[in-house]
């Protein structure tokens, strides 16, 4: 065994661990144009995490090359570097930082012509140095935007040099740009749809690139509206004991709507669900509230609506005046609460005679022709449907005797 060999046999058992092996004696590789001077090892040309390396093989120049075949025969090589002895090259771009030993081995058996001549190996290092930092960009996912709403999206980046960014394909949402010195995707979205895009990064320094493939999802925004009884004011109008119901219904957006009530109140005796308003409200007053509905992905609408609940509707008068034969006669039928206008009828009883009742106001008029007592049911209807009902008296006396004439 030659002495190199049993040297590095002993540095292999003193701890280094480097798992070398070989059988053959040292002595035919040339390591100085190589690159490798030295002896035990020859200390190769260093190399770089992540940058292509190329180291040849020579042998002695009385050596026969043509029949010369190379092995690793002990240690290993950088991980990423190969031998070709076809080539009698080492080469590849290494992917691990580290000090890597290992053993070259040359037989002379190429070719069946070739004569036999004892192998030969030497020992040889070469050492990796830690690469630039890997440029990987992101993120990894996005957040869907609204038109008419401002987005931004910070591209990032796992190291801080000079980059610039660009579309590598596809299409930013409209309205949105990229900025190349920044990486900041913003803007403000005009059209709804799905944009699948790629983003490029490249260190300004070195060739340092790095690609990431994202979507963007623009929606239309969140609205609510709400068809009568709501007004375009947003206002609805209620009355006690009345049966009330409203439907607010919402447009863009997606996913599943969630529904609240988020300030104010409604009207006692009301309820609100998945945007229905309904019940029978029980208490008369103004009540301002707001409705909030919020989709999937978080966006969010509000109706700030108004609801007017009036008292129920009632007849509110209670005699009405007596009259004549023969004298002009008037009276008016009131109410109290509802929602106007309202309307009248006549529901039981006649009037007297040559008085008219106006359906639209409420008034009796006109010249009675007979007297007596006439009981009269009055009918009351508001814009809500509510009706209220009232029977009076009306008390129509005889026209006066004519005085008699004094004699002379």
């Amino acid at each position: 065994m030659g002495l190199k060999r049993l040297l590095f046999l002993i540095v292999v058992a003193a701890g280094l661990a480097l798992g070398l092996a070989s059988s053959a004696p040292a002595g035919n590789f040339d390591e100085p144009r190589m690159g490798c001077p030295g002896e035990d090892p020859g200390i190769c040309a260093t190399g770089t995490e992540g940058v292509a390396y190329s180291m040849p093989i020579e042998l002695l120049g009385d050596e026969d090359e043509a029949c010369a075949v190379y092995t690793v025969s002990g240690g290993g090589l950088p991980p990423g570097l190969t031998l070709n002895s076809d080539a009698a090259r080492i080469s590849g771009t290494p992917t691990q930082a580290g000090v890597y030993d290992f053993y070259l081995t040359v037989t002379y058996n190429r070719e069946t012509t070739c004569p036999f001549k004892n192998p030969s190996d030497d020992r040889f290092r070469i050492a990796i140095n830690p690469g630039l930092p890997k440029l990987t960009i992101g993120p990894e996912s996005t957040t869907p935007g609204t038109t008419g709403t401002p987005y931004a999206l910070q591209m990032t980046a796992t190291v801080g040099d000079a980059k610039t960014w660009t579309i590598n394909s596809g299409a930013l949402p409209t309205g949105l740009a990229l900025d190349a010195n920044t990486g900041l995707i913003s803007g403000t979205p005009t059209a709804t749809g799905q944009y699948t895009f790629e983003v490029r990064a490249k260190v300004n320094a070195d060739t340092r690139a790095d690609t990431k493939v994202l979507g963007i999802v623009i929606r239309d925004p969140l609205a609510i509206a709400a068809d009568e009884p709501f007004s375009s004011a947003r206002r609805a109008l209620g009355e006690v004991s009345a049966p009330f119901e409203a439907m607010l219904t919402t447009s863009g957006g997606t996913g599943t709507y969630t529904w609240a009530i988020s300030t104010g109140e409604l009207p006692s005796g009301l309820v609100f669900a998945a945007g229905a308003i309904s019940g029978t409200p029980r208490v008369a007053g103004s009540y301002d509230f707001t409705v909030t509905v919020t989709d999937t992905e978080g966006r969010v609408a509000n109706y700030p609506g108004r609801m007017v609940v009036a008292e129920k509707l009632a007849v509110s008068t209670l005699l009405l005046r007596p009259g004549r034969v023969g004298k002009l006669y008037g009276a008016s039928v009131k109410t109290i609460g509802g929602i106007k206008p309202v309307s009248w009828r006549i529901s039981r009883g006649p009037l007297p005679r040559g008085v008219r009742f106006d359906r639209l106001t409420g008034k009796l008029a006109g010249v009675p022709k007979r007297a007596g007592s006439f009981r009269v049911t009055f009918e009351a209807t508001d814009e809500l449907g509510v009706v209220a009902t009232k029977t009076l008296r009306i008390l129509i006396a005889p026209a006066p005797k004519p005085k008699p004439k004094r004699s002379g």
